[in-house]
């Protein structure tokens, strides 16, 4: 093993439960901006503990006591999941200006995201859904892409959360949701299990085809590769 890597993560250990114990790091929204600033990928996040996982690939875990568990949502499951259980797609349409400069972006959920991405192509209607990023999109001359995000288990209700989860991502992101106060009224929450506290822009860029051609060409949208983290994290977690 590592014993620099080793030293590093027991010390940044230390200093974050220091500063959770002292009273600096108040809340969990402010744990994971310390977390970020150093680097770490969140890997638990329960109701009275956190797991991070360093760029060395050496994990550490904090405890506190916040008093602001996540909500109780259903776990993220993998692709295959449609196939035996009910629930939704959350998906994102994105356009971004020929500068770079500004960027725009709708989500929602769908049982079926090819009928749905279809209806987003052709039956657009003034003041409902979409309707506004494409506007957006057709005053910057450019295409409307489609992403796939996440398998979210369960009922409407419950896909609403991770729903309102990444199109919070967005906005903190610097996305324009063009409208969002007409269809985004959704639960907000700050975390949620197996999620990205920030937008993945990387995986979503590498994983988003203009809708055009996920309609004409019939092609499938890559799906994210973000699940709840009962898999194997706390196989190499450190505890001190």
């Amino acid at each position: 093993m590592n014993q620099e890597a080793i030293e590093h993560v027991l010390a940044l250990k230390s200093s974050m439960q220091a500063a959770i114990d002292s009273g600096e790091i108040k809340n969990r929204e402010r744990l994971m901006e310390v977390a970020a600033s150093h680097g770490l990928t969140v890997t638990r996040n329960g109701s009275d503990y956190a797991g991070f996982q360093c760029e060395s690939g050496k994990r550490l875990r904090v405890r506190f006591q916040f008093n602001d568990s996540p909500p109780k949502v259903p776990k993220v499951i993998g692709p295959e999941s449609p196939k035996t259980k009910s629930g939704f797609w959350i998906y994102a349409l994105t356009a971004h200006s020929k500068d770079c400069k500004r960027k725009a972006c709708y989500v929602g959920q769908a049982a079926n995201p090819p009928k749905r991405f279809r209806e987003h192509f052709r039956s657009q209607r003034e003041g409902r859904g979409s309707y506004a990023l494409f506007q957006w999109a057709a005053l910057e001359q450019v295409d409307v892409h489609a992403v796939v995000l996440i398998w979210a288990a369960g009922t409407h209700s419950n896909a609403s959360y991770f729903e309102g989860y990444w199109l919070q991502r967005a906005q903190n992101a610097g996305f324009e949701t063009p409208d969002s106060h007409n269809w985004g009224q959704l639960p907000r929450p700050e975390s949620l299990p197996g999620q990205p506290f920030h937008w993945p822009t990387a995986e979503v860029q590498a994983n988003s085809i203009p809708l055009s051609e996920v309609v004409l060409r019939r092609i499938e949208p890559q799906v994210l590769k973000f699940e709840a983290p009962f898999l194997e994290a706390g196989l190499t977690e450190i505890e001190v």
